[in-house]
C-alpha cells in the first residue's frame, strides 16, 4: 500500500513538473464571464464598452455585449448608463452601475436581499469641481446653483465655498416657476453658473438655451462634460469613456480575485477642457485646460 501511494504521488509530481516547465498550468479556474448591458449602442456607450473589451483583453474573462436583457449564464453584469442600471436592479448576479450619476444610482430600488451591487459614477466629486471653479476663476466669488430638487451634496458645496470665502446662490426651480425664471434669478447673483448633474434642468432640450442666457449676461458656466465646452460653457472637467473602462476593469479584476466588487467611487482619473473663445468673449483671464488639471491635480 506504502508502494503504491509513493508511486501515486511520485507520477502526479511528475505531471505538474512537466506542466511547470512547458508553461502550462496543470488546472485553470473557469474564465469569469462578464456582460456589459448598453443603454444604447453608440456615441459614449459604445466607447466605454469598445475600451473595456481592450482593457481585458488577453485574460481570464470572457466579455459579450448587449443592449437587451442581462444574460442568465453572466457571472457579473456591468450596466452601461441609467436605462441599463434601471433594467439590472432586478438581477439576481453582482453588478457593476457605469455612467450613472450618483443621485441617480442612490434613487435605485433595489429589491429586499438583492445581491450587493456597486458603481462608478460618471460625475466628478464636488472638492474637484470646486477646485476647477476656484483655479479658473479666481476673481468669482458669488456661485450660482439650479437644481430642480435639492441634491445630496448640497451642504458639502456650501462647506467647500465658504472655506474658500464664496458664497453660494442657489435656486431650485420647482412647480411656481419656469426654467428661465429661476435662471433669471440666479444670473443676476452670481458671477459664475456652476453645473450640478441634474437631468431636468440640463438636457439637450435646454443647455443651448441655458448658455445663451449666461452668455448675454456675461456670466460663465463651468461643466461637466466635454460637449458643454463645444456648446459654449468656458470650461469642465469630466472623465472620458476610456477613463472610466480603465477603472471598471480595475474593479472587475478585483472582482475575478476576490468575488467581491469595491465600494461605489468616483472617477479615479479626469480631464479639463477651455473654451478660449469663450474666455476672450467674456474678457476672462484663464488658463490653459493643462495647467488647469495640474492645479486641481495638486487640490487632491
Amino acid at each position: 500500500m506504502a508502494s503504491l501511494a509513493h508511486r501515486t504521488i511520485t507520477g502526479m509530481m511528475s505531471v505538474v513538473m512537466v506542466c511547470l516547465l512547458s508553461g502550462v498550468p496543470p488546472a485553470q479556474a473557469a474564465p469569469l464571464r462578464v456582460q456589459i448591458l448598453l443603454s444604447e449602442r453608440g456615441g459614449a456607450y459604445q466607447e466605454f464598452s469598445d475600451a473595456l473589451r481592450d482593457a481585458l483583453r488577453g485574460q481570464q474573462v470572457i466579455v459579450n455585449v448587449s443592449d437587451g436583457n442581462a444574460a442568465g449564464d453572466a457571472d457579473l453584469i456591468v450596466a452601461v448608463g441609467m436605462k441599463s442600471a434601471s433594467a439590472a436592479v432586478s438581477v439576481n448576479k453582482p453588478v457593476l452601475d457605469v455612467f450613472v450619476p450618483k443621485a441617480g444610482y442612490d434613487k435605485l430600488e433595489k429589491p429586499a436581499g438583492a445581491v450587493r451591487s456597486s458603481a462608478i459614477y460618471i460625475d466628478q466629486p464636488l472638492e474637484r469641481q470646486v477646485s476647477l471653479l476656484v483655479a479658473a476663476l479666481p476673481q468669482a466669488r458669488d456661485i450660482g446653483v439650479l437644481y430642480s430638487a435639492p441634491p445630496t451634496g448640497l451642504s458639502s458645496l456650501r462647506r467647500l465655498l465658504a472655506d474658500r470665502n464664496l458664497q453660494l446662490h442657489e435656486q431650485a426651480v420647482g412647480p411656481d416657476s419656469t426654467l428661465f425664471d429661476a435662471l433669471e434669478i440666479v444670473l443676476e447673483k452670481s458671477d459664475v453658473l456652476l453645473v450640478l448633474p441634474d437631468i431636468e434642468i440640463y438636457n439637450a432640450g435646454t443647455i443651448r438655451n441655458i448658455l445663451l442666457a449666461s452668455y448675454r449676461k456675461q456670466v460663465p458656466l463651468v461643466g461637466i462634460s466635454h460637449s458643454y465646452v463645444k456648446a459654449g460653457a468656458l470650461c469642465a472637467i469630466y472623465s472620458t469613456p476610456a477613463q472610466i473602462a480603465q477603472q471598471a476593469a480595475e474593479a472587475i479584476r478585483q472582482f475575478a480575485s476576490s468575488g467581491k466588487l469595491p465600494p461605489s467611487q468616483y472617477p479615479k482619473e479626469f480631464e479639463v477642457s477651455v473654451n478660449e473663445q469663450v474666455a476672450r468673449s467674456l474678457d476672462l483671464p484663464i488658463k490653459d485646460a493643462e495647467n488647469l488639471h495640474g492645479e486641481v491635480r495638486r487640490a487632491q
